[in-house]
């Protein structure tokens, strides 16, 4: 057996108390009576981007329930996915409601423990353990896309389907997850928030500024939604930033995804983690407003681009879709901020001939109105993005690249 086996479960997934008693910047009442909603059903899952608040919003959630209800809550811990272990972790989460001191005792891991067998007997014990509690009890799993194993999933998905009558499960994941929950989602049975429902609205980002004491103009505190797109962890580091700022104005009109604290962020959750290949290509696409995936073939040169984009965009790592087809991208505005900063420091022989490349590069005919090319604005960082196709012809990447060439003006 591994040594990581040989660690105790809380170690794999860390067990969150009942009430967290952080202390909440904001109450975000709408977000809260959202996941109110969503659990009244058998699964609820919360998929969204790193930074986000999903662990605030389970923890806020989970505080405000209180004790009417039982609640065995586990986070999957970074770099230990190991199946025993989680499975360790939420039976023992589960134990713990029970009044029995005998009953609520941790079980250990075992040197006989593995593989599918494994799972397929934890699951059996966890629903049994569940069976035997009366009144509601909401079982909420953090960081659930931590998990690695196919065989974890599977079982996972046998658990949700077969909960007893009054358990409900909560799943928060930066994620798709592979389980196969048609037939809950067919009976109404489940419920998703995505990463538009946990976005700031603008009057939440004033709420915020407000209560850290920050007195900010109206078109600042609007530039600074429309920067972080009402991105939690953003939104969270410009408040410490701007916390004693002496020109808080000028912090937030040159407030960008270069700011030491974004930066390090992004770098450690959106971009260190992704392979080699895939850094190459948000890099080199970085100088456009929006990629699709020929040009990113184009800029990078290889191929396989487009797929690579959509796997993005389905993992929530801050590539949005601009169209019906997905077949136009644009990244986050913060995290393309930090891309072309990263493309400056790591690849600065390679950034004029990009430009060249992509002032040259000419779509299909059909692509395009006949009436040319024409500059679109921005897409609005609204709490939906905006799914328009775009319409727009070589000439209109030109400003955003001359915005990075060494020498041009815009």
């Amino acid at each position: 057996m591994s040594g990581a086996k040989e660690q105790s479960s809380d170690e794999a997934c860390q067990h969150a108390p009942e009430s967290a008693g952080r202390l909440r910047l904001i109450d975000r009442e709408e977000l809260l009576a959202a996941l109110d909603r969503a659990a009244a059903g058998k699964v609820a899952v919360v998929t969204a981007p790193a930074g986000s608040g999903k662990s605030t919003l389970l923890r806020a959630w989970a505080e405000r329930r209180g004790r009417a209800h039982g609640l065995a809550m586990v986070q999957v811990q970074r770099d230990k996915q190991d199946a025993q272990l989680f499975w360790l972790a939420l039976l023992n989460s589960v134990r713990r409601l029970s009044d029995d001191p005998a009953d609520a005792a941790p079980q250990a891991a075992s040197p006989d423990m593995h593989g599918a067998a494994m799972a397929g007997a934890m699951v059996d014990r966890i629903l049994a353990e569940l069976a035997c509690r009366t009144g509601r009890i909401d079982l909420v799993i953090d960081d659930v896309h931590e998990l690695d194993s196919p065989e974890t999933f599977v079982e996972l998905t046998r658990l949700l389907a077969n909960l007893p009558q009054d358990v409900h499960a909560i799943l928060a994941t930066r994620r798709d997850l592979p389980l196969r929950l048609h037939h809950l989602r067919l009976t109404g049975e489940l419920a998703e928030l995505r990463e538009a429902d946990l976005r700031f609205t603008l009057d939440e980002t004033r709420a915020l500024l407000g209560v850290a004491g920050i007195g900010l103009s109206d078109a600042a505190v609007t530039r600074l939604y429309e920067r972080t797109e009402g991105w939690a962890a953003g939104l969270r580091l410009a408040v410490i930033s701007l916390t004693g700022h002496p020109d808080p104005e000028r912090f937030v009109a040159e407030f960008t995804g270069n700011n030491r604290t974004v930066a390090e962020y992004l770098l450690a959750e959106m971009l260190d983690r992704r392979p080699e290949h895939v850094q190459n290509l948000l890099l080199r696409t970085s100088i456009l407003e929006r990629v699709s995936g020929e040009l990113a073939d184009l800029l990078t040169g290889g191929t396989g681009s487009e797929r690579i984009l959509l796997e993005l965009e389905d993992a929530n790592a801050f590539v949005v879709s601009l169209d019906p087809n997905r077949t136009w991208f644009r990244y986050h505005h913060l995290f393309a901020d930090l891309l072309r900063l990263e493309l400056r420091r790591l690849l600065p022989d390679d950034v004029r001939e990009l430009h060249r490349r992509a002032a040259a590069w000419s779509p299909a005919p059909r692509v395009w109105p006949r009436c040319g090319p024409r500059r679109a604005p921005a897409a609005p960082p609204a709490s939906r993005p905006s799914r328009a196709a775009p319409s727009r012809g070589p000439a209109a990447w030109i400003p955003a690249i001359r915005r990075l060439q060494p020498g041009t003006e815009a």
